[in-house]
């Protein structure tokens, strides 16, 4: 059909549908069943009467004008949306964003609202990790963020015999070859009966022993120097003398709660940055608390060599007490790396399936408490030319380590994909080869703090998306948009 012929068509379209508004009758036919079949008038059609227009725009008269609030408001309104389109986007496409379990955006809700009521009470937080985070790393600069946010002081749970060097926490004990469990490492390191506690280790005092505590770190861990409150946790009961700061004299500790475990815990006051523990007796250490009597505490549990399964062979009799009586709101779960040499597509399964086992372990433990697993970093290895390559089945195992977590209704933060995916860790060594060991696998300190910044400011944009969907904070308005709003204010006025 030709432009001409359509053309034509379209105008005795119209003219039917004129001719039909003209003599179909004003009240319609009557149809059967009482239905009567109506067609709109010519002059319904073609515009409102002159009656109906001058009606229209006497009420539109009588609307009562905006006020500079209402005009502000709908500025604010209009600048959230906005901000919180932004917020979904991210949510939903950012290759650092957290996978929360069923896509459910509320997930972490519980977590805020218990870390906003810290500076009335006491919330921990756990990190437990493979040697990615030995001496401290990420945990530091994590803890020393909420701990500025949320308040809080100390360094958290630490063992008495601190065989790894940490940059947060001087740690001395003497005689210095007192025996120590693992529930992770060499086979003869082990317990018959696991009675290992939330750290994973027991250090075993034979008759006596002083422990000398001392914060560390300088301004950029000065939340974690001082601490307020120490716990000691013991299997048997013993006698424990402590010395807090600058003390003279030391003082018997009382035993707060527990059998077995037994916790043995003083306040001091406005707080300390050293102690020294007098053990008398035999008995074994599970732990000790440094921290504040409210406010953010983060624990430092790293695991060299371990793929988080040892978690689970742990006496559930020596961690249900620690969890009874301790707020835990975080448990972050950091591991991946140390199977990743011997995992391929037919072992993937096998261990997705023991990932889930040990979320729902700490379910158990604190129901309460939400979980963040955290899969391997970039990896990299020597091809047989000499080059280096990122692990092939990287990709595959965080996929698999992110389903494993959503499906035990965990969250999953993909650290790979994060720090930018394959053969990241060989660009972060060449830009600077202080980001990470000669190895292609550990963070250096400064490394790791590079990862830990991406992974609170990650969290903290949750937070904040979290307080403007429950209102709690808005789109600052700028004095441009409070001057515009003005401006249209006095030209309606006029």
């Amino acid at each position: 059909m030709n432009a001409r012929k359509s053309l034509l068509f379209f105008c005795s379209i119209l003219a039917g549908l004129a001719l039909l508004c003209v003599c179909f009758p004003s009240d319609g036919l009557p149809l059967v069943g009482g239905i009567r079949l109506r067609f709109p008038a010519l002059a319904e059609v073609m515009g409102k009467t002159e009656e109906q227009e001058v009606a229209i725009f006497e009420e539109v008269d009588t609307l009562p004008p905006l006020t500079p609030e209402e005009l502000l408001q709908m500025r604010q309104d209009s600048l959230n949306d906005m901000q919180m389109d932004k917020f979904r986007t991210y949510c939903s496409t950012d290759a650092a964003r957290i996978y929360l379990p069923d896509d459910d955006e509320t997930y972490l809700d519980e977590l805020w609202e218990t870390l906003q009521r810290a500076d009335s009470q006491h919330v921990r937080i756990m990190h437990y990790g493979d040697s990615q985070i030995e001496c401290d790393r990420i945990t530091s600069l994590l803890r020393q963020r909420f701990q500025e946010e949320f308040g809080g002081m100390g360094v958290g749970l630490v063992p008495a015999l601190q065989s790894i060097p940490t940059f947060t926490l001087s740690s001395s004990i003497y005689p210095e070859d007192v025996p120590q469990y693992l529930a992770y490492g060499p086979p003869d390191m082990r317990l018959d009966d696991n009675f290992y506690g939330p750290l994973a280790r027991v250090t075993h005092i034979p008759e006596h022993a002083t422990i000398r505590l001392t914060g560390i770190g300088g301004k950029d861990y000065a939340c974690s120097r001082r601490f307020s409150r120490i716990t000691v946790i013991t299997r048997q009961p013993a006698t424990l003398l402590l010395k807090a700061g600058n003390e003279e004299e030391a003082q018997e500790m009382e035993l707060s709660s527990g059998e077995e475990p037994c916790f043995y815990s003083t306040s001091l006051g406005r707080g300390v940055g050293s102690a020294t523990l007098e053990v008398q007796g035999e008995t074994d250490i599970l732990g000790i608390q440094l921290d504040g009597a409210t406010g953010i505490s983060m624990d430092n549990i790293p695991m060299r060599g371990s793929s988080g399964r040892d978690l689970m062979t742990i006496s559930r009799a020596s961690l249900r007490p620690f969890f009874g009586r301790e707020n835990v709101a975080l448990v972050i779960l950091q591991y991946g790396g140390n199977s990743l040499p011997y995992l391929n597509r037919d072992k993937l399964h096998d261990f997705k399936e023991s990932v889930k086992q040990l979320i729902r372990t700490f379910h158990d433990l604190a129901p309460k408490a939400k979980v963040l697993f955290i899969g391997p970093a970039d990896m990299a290895r020597n091809r047989e030319d000499g080059e280096m390559e990122s692990y092939p089945i990287l990709p595959e195992l965080n996929d698999s380590l992110r389903a494993a977590a959503n499906e035990a209704g965990a969250a999953f933060w993909n650290m790979y994909a994060s720090m930018g995916g394959r053969g990241s860790i060989i660009r972060w060594v060449e830009a600077n080869p202080q980001l990470a060991g000669e190895d292609y696998i550990h963070f250096t300190p400064l490394g790791a703090k590079k990862i830990a910044r991406l992974l609170y400011d990650t969290l903290r944009l949750y937070y904040r998306y979290y307080l403007f969907r429950t209102g709690q904070e808005n789109v600052e308005l700028t004095a441009e948009d409070t001057a515009a709003v003005m401006t249209t204010t006095e030209e309606l006025q006029e």
